[in-house]
């Protein structure tokens, strides 16, 4: 397994992306890569990685990045070609090993063609009707558009599904958000593996063991300095 953090798990502790960057430096010798998380659209189109970010960034075997939040790009008027080609942009910088688009984040599937990198489609999190919540949705959504999936455990419990099954589209899937939530059926909560409930654990733990040939990120948000909850991610996740 290929094993990656997320900004997001420095978030709300710090919302400077080169803080975050800084704070996952410390994490480069175990592990492989970092996901860089764009919630709004301006967190994109301002990112311009100078000297010192680009050098932390290269310390890692690979990076991949998140495209803006749906209910942000709704409102936003930055034009969605423009956010495409920031990514773009970034890739001839920093490379993007792929990126990880939200389905209800994308006006125009045409924007999102024949990029220099592949997109992965996340499932959504609930509750409520959304597109791309359940495996036959996004199983509708790969076929249409022709994209592999990014796996969010903590979305599908959101929704009331068993991470489980979305075991039936493993071929198509790429990279986990590895985090959880103790609101089944009810609301996101991303959470930290390590520290959550044993029913919690026990849901995801075999859906993780049977993607191990997959991208591992840790997506969980922290309140607090979060070096410590990393440390214990990453040292439970190689253990699985």
């Amino acid at each position: 397994m290929m094993l990656a953090v997320s900004t997001g798990a420095c978030y709300p502790f710090t919302r400077t992306k080169f803080r975050q960057l800084k704070i996952l430096s410390s994490f480069r010798q175990v592990a492989d890569g970092v996901e860089i998380m764009f919630p709004k659209p301006s967190d994109l189109t301002d990112f311009n990685p100078d000297g010192k970010a680009a050098k932390i960034l290269k310390q890692f075997g690979f990076v991949s990045a998140h495209y803006p939040f749906d209910k942000f790009v709704k409102w936003s008027k930055i034009p969605e070609k423009k956010l495409v080609a920031k990514l773009v942009k970034l890739n001839k910088e920093i490379g993007l090993k792929h990126i990880v688009v939200h389905p209800l984040a994308v006006k125009k599937w045409e924007n999102f063609k024949g990029l220099p990198f592949p997109v992965l489609l996340e499932n959504e999190e609930g509750p409520g009707i959304k597109l791309g919540q359940t495996p036959k949705e996004m199983k509708g959504l790969l076929k249409k558009t022709g994209f592999k999936m990014c796996l969010d455990l903590n979305h599908a419990m959101s929704c009331g599904i068993n991470p489980r099954e979305f075991l039936q589209l493993k071929g198509k899937i790429k990279q986990v958000h590895v985090n959880t939530t103790h609101a089944f059926g009810k609301k996101a909560e991303h959470r930290f593996l390590a520290g959550s409930s044993p029913k919690a654990v026990a849901m995801v733990k075999p859906v993780l063991r049977k993607l191990r040939q997959v991208v591992w990120v840790i997506e969980p948000t922290s309140k607090g300095n979060p070096v410590r909850k990393i440390e214990r991610e990453i040292a439970l996740l190689r253990m699985f």
